[in-house]
């Protein structure tokens, strides 16, 4: 084995080390437990359903903080490594960030669809309530989109409204 391939496995093995810890480092942390309007303690659940689009996503907040990610992902989706992650900042009264979207681009129908592309992009999003039975908000959603240069030509914005998933 020569010095480039060594180095290689290497690079392979400290990345791979590192995504598990990501990864179990993420998942066990604990949503925090915050107070409602009436002042009583709630645990904030983990799971959520999209009630616009029924994706499901593991969300986790601190105080200042908000993330989320598209976890009941298509078999199609999961095997191009598809994702949608999440970050918000607490600005004033309301959540404001990004999602970071890496997706297939499909194209055709039924037996015709195929997969043309795969996309990376980031769309805006803003929450502006948060309890333990509602995330509510808006999004920036895709009017028109150019799948083989993964251009967006056309956005605009979406209100949205996820529950607990049961």
């Amino acid at each position: 084995m020569n010095r480039a391939q060594r180095i290689r496995i290497a690079l392979l093995a400290s990345g791979l080390a590192l995504v598990a810890w990501s990864c179990s480092s993420a998942t066990s942390m604990k949503p925090p437990e915050t107070k409602s309007d009436t002042g009583r303690a709630w645990q904030f659940p983990d799971l959520w359903r999209s009630l616009t689009t029924g994706k499901e996503y593991f969300v986790r907040m601190d105080k200042s903080h908000f993330y989320a990610q598209w976890v009941n992902l298509p078999k199609v989706s999961a095997q191009h490594g598809a994702y949608i992650h999440t970050a918000c900042e607490l600005k004033g009264s309301k959540w404001a960030g990004a999602s970071d979207i890496f997706m297939p681009c499909v194209v055709g129908d039924g037996k015709s669809e195929k997969v043309a592309n795969t996309c990376h992009l980031t769309l805006g999003i803003e929450i502006n309530s948060i309890t333990q039975e509602r995330i509510a908000g808006r999004a920036q959603t895709l009017k028109k989109f150019d799948c083989g240069a993964c251009k967006v030509i056309d956005a605009g914005w979406a209100d949205f409204e996820w529950v607990p998933a049961k």
